[in-house]
């Protein structure tokens, strides 16, 4: 089983909440407790800008690729635009591509980072610049290689760029389920959207996805899921105002991989968000949903 990940995800932002180094730190702890070789990692290609047009704007996508970014960019985005941030962003791209793309052969892709649900068409907010999930779907639907994909966001935060850019693609259904009193202030209609109140805990939390996946998926019949597994609806996180145990997420992967794999739908992980106090809390939760991954190869 191959593990896509790039040392490139791991750029320094010195005191922003958001730890680039969370997704290598998760990786060690794989490879440190066995879990994974250093032979089932692989490096991704950076997307092309064809790549980056199925989703993104020309002007934006110059942007990141030439760096011009402006003062205004880093502020909508809540982070400072460096080049290292910048690279870091077309490589998480470039990972999510590569793991659909495995999962489309093998049933299951692993992006050891990935995630930015906040990237817009034409902009970044939400410590994301561009949109991988919405720029490996739009391949794999260009390349003719799926017809319908479903995005399954499980971050604490709805995906408001993914739901943006899918708005009118019938290809295309998203699956939020979100705390409603939490960033975005301003959500964008997904597919299915499922708003949580503050302080939501195992119980509530996994009745209700129990509850409206299977739904779903039955009715749309996805030839792909992204699996969009954030880290903070976990109960330590500074961010998220969920309060699933380690328990809970643990349940929770194993209910969405078990789904996929009952339906026969290939699925690829990406990470997204995650803000515990406790860092090494998100590396272990991040860690955890790598192994449910791989449980269900």
């Amino acid at each position: 089983m191959k593990i896509v990940f790039s040392k490139e995800y791991t750029v320094k932002t010195p005191g922003h909440i958001f730890r680039a180094d969370k997704f290598e730190a998760a990786l060690k702890l794989l490879l440190k407790e066995g879990v994974v070789l250093k032979k089932d990692i692989v490096p991704p290609a950076p997307p092309s800008r064809a790549d980056l047009l199925l989703a993104h704007g020309p002007a934006w996508v110059s942007k990141n690729l030439d760096f011009k970014f402006k003062s205004e960019d880093s502020a909508k985005a809540e982070l400072k635009i460096t080049r290292g941030v910048a690279r870091a962003h077309l490589m998480n791209v470039g990972g999510t591509i590569e793991a659909a793309y495995l999962a489309f052969e093998s049933g299951i892709g692993i992006n050891c980072g990935g995630g930015s649900h906040h990237a817009f068409r034409d902009h970044g907010e939400g410590f994301c610049l561009l949109n991988d999930i919405a720029v490996a779907v739009k391949k794999l639907l260009k390349d003719r290689l799926i017809n319908r994909a479903m995005v399954i966001d499980l971050d604490a935060h709805q995906g408001n760029g993914t739901a943006s850019i899918f708005r009118d693609d019938r290809r295309v259904f998203t699956f939020s389920m979100h705390g409603g009193e939490i960033y975005p202030e301003k959500k964008v209609k997904s597919s299915m959207d499922m708003e949580l109140r503050p302080g939501t805990g195992d119980g509530a939390y996994l009745a209700a996805l129990k509850s409206e996946l299977p739904r779903a998926m039955d009715k749309f019949r996805p030839d792909l899921a992204v699996y969009v597994a954030g880290a903070d609806v976990y109960r330590g996180d500074l961010l998220g105002g969920l309060k699933l145990t380690m328990g809970g997420l643990k349940r929770r992967d194993a209910f969405v991989f078990g789904e996929c794999r009952r339906r026969k739908v290939p699925v690829a992980l990406v990470l997204s968000g995650g803000y515990a106090e406790k860092f090494t809390d998100t590396v272990r939760i991040h860690a955890n949903t790598i192994k449910a991954a791989l449980r269900r190869c």
